[in-house]
Order: C-alpha cells, then structure tokens, then sequence
C-alpha cells in the first residue's frame, strides 16, 4: 500500500505546485494542451534533475570508499586501542565494535545505495505518469469544484485551502533546502572533503523532512570529514552543521513553516514520525502535505469541527472564534452595567 499511497501523494502535491503554470498560460490565451504540456514537462524537468543528482552522488559516493581503507583501519586500531586501554572494555566488546567500523560494510552499503537507485525506473515511471495524468484532469476541476460546491462548500474550500497551503510549503522548504545545501557546499570545499556535492545535495532533501532531516545529513557528511582531514575537519563539520544547519532547519524553518501551514510545532515533529512509520521515507518527504490533506478533509470540511483548529495550530481559526465570541455578547455584558445614581 505504501508504494501506490507515497508515490500517488507525491505526484498531487506536484502537479498542485506546477498548477499556477498553466493557469497563467491559459490566462495568457496559450492553448490548454500546450498550457498543460508545460505543466507536466516543469514537473518531468525537476524530477529528472534531481534523478539525475542523486545518481551522479550515488556512484560518486560508491567510488570514493575504496579510497579510505587506510584510513579506516587506522580508525579501527585507535578504537581498539581507546577502548582498551581507557575504558577498559574486554576483548569480546572491542571486537563487537571494532568490526562495526569495517570497509566492506559501508562498501555494502555504498552498492545496496547504488542498487536502490537503479531500481527506481519503475517507481518514477508511477510516478510520471500519475503526475501527467492529474496535469491533464486538472483542467476539469474548476467545473468539479463549481458542481460540489452546491452541496459541499466546505469541502470545496478546504482541498483549495489545503492547494495553497502545501504549495506555501513546498515554495518555502526548497528555499530554506537551497540556502542550507550552499552553504554545507561552500564548507565542504573548503574543507576538501570528498564528495561535497553528494552531501550538499542531501542536505538539499534532508531539508523537507522537519527536525529529523538535521541529522540524516549530518551523519554521513561528519564521518567522510573525520575520514578525509582528520579531527579538525570533523569537529568543523559538527560545529558548523550544530550551528547553521541546526538553527536553519530545526528553529527558522519549522517556524516559518508552522506559521504557514498553521499547524505546531509538536504536531509537526509527530506527523514526521507517523508518517515515516505509515509510509516509509517519501512518508517522511510528504508529512507536512499528508498532515494538511487529513486535517483539510477530516476538520476544515466539516464546520462542526472548527473547535479542532487551535488545537492543531492554527492561530487565526482561534482569534476568529474569539472575535466572533465577543461579537455575540450582549452589549451589557461586554461594556459592563452602568452605575445607578
């Protein structure tokens, strides 16, 4: 269920952010099918660009490894010798963690990386198609939405609300996710360590995970760090990232992106976790969209449940209930009795 549930959701949030491309063209009179080709070939250039990214680092990455067995059985012998002789752990526990620092380990990793990537054809064949065929039917939903609005006006409003809001998200998060991955870039190089453009380019991704995606990408990027320059380009690497990646994407992002979508802070981190655990990592990718779909379609659609709102963050449901509150309230009560002589 996950691999049709993930892709599918991936290929609507798309097609909404390309959506304004073709509404423009159409304003402009260009012809719909051109208007709707652009739209599709927008979506078909940014997922070939970032394939073709993540492929080039993967075999970058892959092609690397080899290059530090030396290093990697000095750090196997100063493990061994730390755990021995300062903490004193016997044989049995040094070795459990000693052979954990192992080439071929990562190498297997590095090829099952590889692998994964060259499998996913028929994934982003889904994918391309879903996103062609939602371009094309989007046309249609104007007339859709004019027809369900008789009857369900709410409906109608949330699943706009919920197109603008993940749109806001997705406009939001590749900024942040571009500023951050320069910047790890710009580290990187002069750092000299290997491989920049693979970490910078999941620094990129990790960017659209909240809270969590900090440390998917500052793992691999310490370790080939310790691996290329030693301690001092480790512990660079740990402040640097501790300070601006941690304060860019685990303070300013969430909050901007709170504030947007108008969901909170813990809600936020909780559906990243829920998310990941329903649908694996493109459930990770998408919780913020796939939070605001359920909320559109199980809250905003229904406005007996308006009492919900605040509780999920959404500040301005809440001043609204309040000043609507206050606007019901005799006007005695409001400004109080006045004072018998």
């Amino acid at each position: 269920m996950s691999s049709i549930v993930g892709p599918f959701f991936l290929a609507l949030v798309l097609a909404i952010c390309v959506y304004p491309i073709k509404a423009r063209l159409i304003a402009r009179r260009v012809p719909t099918a051109l208007a709707t080709v652009s739209a599709i070939l927008a979506v078909y250039a940014m997922v070939a660009a970032l394939i073709a990214a993540l492929w080039a680092s993967t075999v970058q990455f892959t092609r690397l490894l080899p290059q530090f067995a030396p290093q990697i059985a000095g750090l196997r012998d100063d493990a061994r010798a730390f755990l021995h002789d300062t903490l004193g752990l016997g044989d049995n526990q040094i070795r459990a963690v000693v052979n954990s620092i192992d080439l071929r380990v990562l190498l297997d990793a590095g090829y099952n990386l590889l692998g994964s990537a060259m499998n996913v054809g028929s994934g982003t064949v889904f994918l391309l198609l879903l996103v062609m065929f939602m371009c094309i039917d989007a046309g249609h939903l104007p007339a859709i939405f004019k027809v369900v609005r008789k009857e369900r006006a709410a409906l109608v409003d949330a699943l706009a609300n919920f197109a603008r809001l993940s749109r806001s998200f997705m406009v939001m998060t590749t900024i942040f996710g571009a500023i951050v991955a320069a910047l790890n870039l710009a580290l990187l190089l002069i750092l000299g360590v290997p491989g920049a453009g693979l970490w910078a380019m999941l620094a990129f991704v990790c960017g659209f995970i909240p809270f969590v995606g900090f440390w998917i990408s500052l793992v691999p990027a310490a370790i080939m760090a310790l691996l290329a320059g030693g301690i001092p380009s480790f512990v660079a690497v740990l402040a640097f990232y501790g300070v601006i990646n941690s304060l860019i994407q685990s303070v300013i992002q969430p909050r901007f992106v709170a504030g947007t979508v108008n969901l909170n802070m813990t809600l936020t981190f909780i559906s990243v976790i829920f998310w990941s655990a329903l649908l694996g990592p493109l459930g990770a990718l998408m919780a913020i969209p796939l939070t605001l779909f359920a909320r559109a379609v199980l809250v905003d659609a229904h406005p007996q449940s308006a009492w919900l709102k605040p509780l999920l963050g959404d500040v301005s449901a809440a001043k609204a209930m309040v000043e609507a509150q206050v606007k019901t309230k005799p006007a005695s009560k409001r400004q109080g009795t006045a004072p018998t002589a």
